[in-house]
C-alpha cells in the first residue's frame, strides 16, 4: 500500500467506465475534473463515468473539480496557429480570425489590464510576446520566440495588475455542480489572498456543500500571503505551470520544499502538480528527470503527486500511471523517517497530537503493523497522516462524504463501518477488516486510536495496541 497518492485528470483519453477501472487498479486515487475545459453537462457526465468506474475499487477513489477561476485562455477556436520569431498577433473580445492572427479571448479584463512594453504568456510560458501597443477593444503583441497556438490555452501576465474576481459567475456555478456531482474537494484556481478562500467557502456552504477546498498556489501574490492562505484552505495545491511563468523558474524547486515543509507544519495535504511526466504525452517511457522529479516530492513527504494533460489529452495514460505508481512505491521502501519537532508545529490540539504521535512511538517499541483509526470527521486520520507514521493508516468511519475526503491524504486508506457502541465493537471490526481486506493476520500486532465515550462524536483520546483474532 503505496502511501504518496496519485491525483489523475480526466480528458478524452480516458473517458469510459472501463478506462478508469483500468487507472484504479494501475494506482490511482482520486481524479480531477478541469472545469476550464466544457460545460456544466461536460462536468457531470464525467462525474458518472469517474463514480461508475470507481464503485468497486478497494478503497473510495476522490473526485475533485478544478475550478477555473480568473483564469485567462485564449477563446476555444478551432484548428492551430504557427507563429514564428518577431510575428505580431492580436488579442481581442471578438472571435478568433486565423487567418489575420486574431485571437479571441475569454476575459476582455486582459486588454484593459495590460500595458505597453509588458510581458505575456501563453501555454504555460512556452510562447513568450511583449506587448507593444493595448487599447480597451485589442492588444497587440509581438512574439519574441515561435511555436504553435491551441485553442483555450492560457494566458499569463506577470507584469501586469489584472482585477478580476477569483470567484466569478462561471465559478459559482461550477461549484453548484460540483456540490451536485457530490465532489470531495473544490480546487479554487488563481487564489490571491485568504479572503479569497473565505469567499469560495462561503459559496460552497450556500449551496449546500461539505466539500474540503484546496487553494492552487499559481500566482505571486499568493507566495506572498501563503500562510494565511495555508491556515484557511484544507489543502493546497503547487501549480508549478503558471507559477513557473509567475516567478523565475529557478525558484521553483526551492519554493516547492517551502511550500511542502509549511503544509506539514499546518497539517494540510500538499499535491504537486504539472508536467510531472510530461514526456508520456506522446511516449510510452518517462525520462530520467522526470521520475526524478515525482520521487522528489515523495522524499518531501507530499500527500500526492498530479497528472494532467499526460492522462487528460496524453497518448499513455495507463503506462503514466503505472510509471507513477511504481516511482512511488520503489522511493517509499528507501525513505528516511520524518523527523518530528511538534513544538513548530502550527496546530496545537494537545490530545489529539499526543495521540498522533503516540502512534509514530508505538512502532519503534512495538513495530505494529497497522494503524486502524476510527473516525466520524475523519480528523483523527488527517493528523496522524501529516506526522508521517511508517504504517498506512485505515480510516474507520460510518461516514461516506469523510472516506471521499481522505482519499489524498498521505499512507491514508478510509472504509466504512457501523458505529461502535462498545470496546468489544471496535475490535470486532478491526478483526473482520483485517480478514475481509487482508490487512493484517492473526496475531499480528496493530494501532488502534478513538474517542470516547462511543457513540458521540468525541475528539480522539485513546490509543490501544491489539492483536489480530
Amino acid at each position: 500500500m503505496k502511501k504518496t497518492k496519485i491525483l489523475v485528470t480526466y480528458g478524452p483519453a480516458i473517458a469510459s467506465v472501463k478506462k478508469i477501472q483500468n487507472l484504479v487498479e494501475a494506482g490511482a486515487n482520486a481524479f480531477r475534473i478541469n472545469c476550464s475545459h466544457g460545460l456544466t453537462n461536460d462536468f457531470l457526465k464525467a462525474a458518472r463515468i469517474i463514480r461508475l468506474g470507481t464503485k468497486n475499487a478497494r478503497y473510495p477513489v476522490g473526485l475533485v473539480f478544478d475550478i477555473a477561476g480568473p483564469k485567462l485562455r485564449l477563446d476555444r477556436f478551432k484548428g492551430e496557429l504557427t507563429v514564428k520569431k518577431g510575428q505580431k498577433v492580436t488579442l481581442q473580445i471578438r472571435k478568433t480570425d486565423l487567418k489575420s492572427y486574431r485571437l479571441g479571448i475569454s476575459r476582455p479584463e486582459i486588454l484593459k489590464s495590460v500595458k505597453k512594453g509588458e510581458r505575456l504568456f501563453i501555454d504555460d510560458g512556452n510562447l513568450l510576446f511583449e506587448v507593444i501597443s493595448a487599447n480597451p477593444s485589442t492588444v497587440v503583441i509581438r512574439a519574441h520566440n515561435g511555436g504553435v497556438i491551441l485553442p483555450s490555452k492560457g494566458i499569463n501576465l506577470p507584469d501586469s495588475e489584472i482585477k478580476i474576481p477569483t470567484v466569478g459567475d462561471k465559478d459559482r456555478e461550477d461549484i453548484k455542480t460540483a456540490i451536485r456531482a457530490d465532489a470531495d474537494y473544490i480546487a479554487l484556481s488563481f487564489v490571491r489572498s485568504g479572503d479569497n478562500i473565505l469567499e469560495a467557502k462561503r459559496v460552497i456552504k450556500k449551496f449546500g456543500g461539505r466539500q474540503k477546498l484546496i487553494a492552487k498556489l499559481e500566482r505571486r501574490e499568493a507566495i506572498e500571503k501563503i500562510e494565511e492562505i495555508m491556515a484557511l484552505a484544507d489543502g493546497v495545491m503547487v501549480a508549478r505551470g503558471d507559477l513557473g511563468v509567475e516567478l523565475p523558474p529557478a525558484e521553483l524547486p526551492k519554493l516547492q520544499k517551502r511550500i511542502i515543509s509549511l503544509a506539514n507544519l499546518y497539517h494540510r495535504p500538499v499535491i504537486i502538480a504539472t508536467q510531472m511526466l510530461e514526456s508520456m504525452r506522446y511516449q510510452p517511457r518517462a525520462t530520467r528527470a522526470e521520475i526524478n522529479d515525482v520521487a522528489s516530492a515523495v522524499f518531501d513527504f507530499a500527500d500526492a503527486v498530479m497528472l494532467s494533460a499526460e492522462t487528460a489529452t496524453g497518448r499513455f495514460p495507463l503506462e503514466a500511471v503505472q510509471t507513477m505508481d511504481n516511482v512511488i512505491s520503489t522511493t517509499e521502501q528507501d525513505q528516511p523517517e520524518f523527523r518530528l519537532d511538534l513544538r513548530k508545529n502550527i496546530v496545537k490540539l494537545d490530545i489529539p497530537l499526543a495521540i498522533a504521535q503516540a502512534v509514530k512511538e508505538t512502532y519503534q517499541s512495538c513495530r505494529t503493523d497497522m494503524v486502524f483509526a476510527f473516525t466520524t470527521s475523519g480528523y483523527t486520520a488527517e493528523l496522524i497522516s501529516n506526522l508521517f507514521p511508517p504504517q498506512p493508516v485505515i480510516a474507520l468511519t460510518p461516514d461516506k462524504k469523510v472516506m471521499g475526503a481522505l482519499a489524498l491524504y498521505r499512507s491514508v486508506y478510509p472504509l466504512l463501518v457501523k458505529p461502535s457502541k462498545t470496546f468489544k465493537d471496535m475490535l470486532d471490526i478491526v478483526d473482520d477488516v483485517c480478514k475481509k481486506y487482508k490487512l493484517a493476520r492473526r496475531g499480528q500486532k496493530v494501532t488502534i486510536t478513538g474517542g470516547v465515550p462511543l457513540g458521540m462524536r468525541k475528539p480522539t483520546n485513546f490509543l490501544m495496541i491489539h492483536e489480530v483474532s
